[in-house]
């Protein structure tokens, strides 16, 4: 709330004398001597003779009211426009049976929680990045020996949510096409329509690949891929998930349990620190999920982006609901002095 016209407020200051002269003037009224008068006062307080003794205090009621009027106080709306530049980002994701690889040091599970795999650590922290990127459209790729499409470019996030949770090894033929994964996120940026690409107001776009091995299938290499990437002006922040020491991966065993086979670390840090230098991104390597969580947690930070906002203020006028409560209590006042209220003479 403000107020248009705050200097009529300095007539309240003359209401102080007004207030201290009328007092004055009828504690000066003439009064009729009772002989009796200790008897009248025994008498029981009504309802009537307390309204009679707050009745001077409505007129000055009434002049504050008015002279708030007077100073016009008006309602703040405030209304907010947010125009932003977004993010085109896909998420490649590995999808071999290596991504199921456990760490040997790993923490026991507790009995109603499913043990972490790289599969599930990427997941759980793609979910979290998901929900913090609200104005971006998210584009989900999935790989092994050939990449597919997990979900196109979209901000319907909660559906993106469900593809997230929805990822599982197995779907494909086993490997891992880097490269092939590179060129066919570039292909879903490069289809944008037409009516997306606004002269002057190109969106940004960008590429998360996130991986535990090396390029072993597909027919592009990784670097000629990077190399298109940087030519279309596309950043490609790479992610190599997996603990730097021994790990097991789960197998079935057909006496039935499970089985835990030795599986060594394989991830091709070179190829995936070129990658990212190629195109003006970033590398990092994740052990556990706390690192992973960092690591994407920077990325977002060099994805952030640019907001223009505009903030517009409207004003409703209170005014006239004063003045119209100063005219009922004024009607109120003479009603009452007339007619329940009146005194004599």
């Amino acid at each position: 709330m403000r107020l248009h016209d705050p200097q009529w407020l300095l007539l309240l200051l003359l209401l102080l004398p007004w207030l201290w002269l009328q007092r004055g003037r009828r504690q000066r009224q003439p009064v009729l001597a009772m002989p009796e008068g200790a008897q009248l006062a025994a008498l029981p307080d009504t309802l009537r003779a307390r309204c009679g003794r707050y009745l001077p205090y409505l007129r000055p009621l009434l002049l504050a009211l008015l002279i708030l009027a007077l100073a016009r106080p008006q309602l703040v709306e405030r209304e907010t426009s947010v125009h932003s530049e977004g993010v085109d980002l896909i998420v490649a994701i590995d999808l071999s049976t290596s991504m199921l690889a456990e760490g040997l040091h790993s923490r026991q599970p507790a009995r109603d929680e499913a043990r972490q795999n790289r599969l599930s650590m990427a997941k759980a922290v793609l979910a979290d990045f998901v929900r913090s990127r609200p104005g971006d459209r998210i584009g989900l790729l999935a790989f092994a020996a050939r990449p597919y499409p997990a979900a196109p470019l979209t901000l319907d996030h909660e559906w993106l949510l469900e593809a997230v949770a929805g990822l599982q090894t197995g779907l494909i033929e086993d490997g891992t096409a880097i490269g092939d994964a590179i060129l066919s996120a570039l292909n879903r940026l490069r289809g944008l329509s037409a009516q997306d690409r606004s002269p002057g107001k190109a969106r940004s776009q960008a590429i998360i690949l996130i991986t535990d091995g090396r390029s072993n299938a597909g027919t592009t290499s990784p670097l000629t891929a990077a190399a298109a990437a940087k030519a279309l002006g596309v950043r490609v922040h790479t992610i190599g998930i997996g603990t730097r020491g021994p790990a097991v991966i789960p197998i079935e065993d057909p006496l039935g349990g499970t089985l835990y086979r030795p599986l060594q670390a394989d991830l091709d840090e070179t190829v995936l620190r070129q990658i990212a230098a190629t195109t003006g991104g970033s590398y990092a390597r994740a052990d556990d999920r706390d690192s992973l969580q960092q690591v994407v947690g920077q990325i977002d930070r060099l994805e952030k982006r640019r907001i223009e906002e505009k903030v517009f203020f409207s004003y409703r006028e209170l005014f006239p609901a004063l003045l119209m409560a100063v005219l009922a209590l004024g009607l109120l006042e003479l009603l009452l002095r007339a007619t329940l209220l009146r005194r004599l003479p």
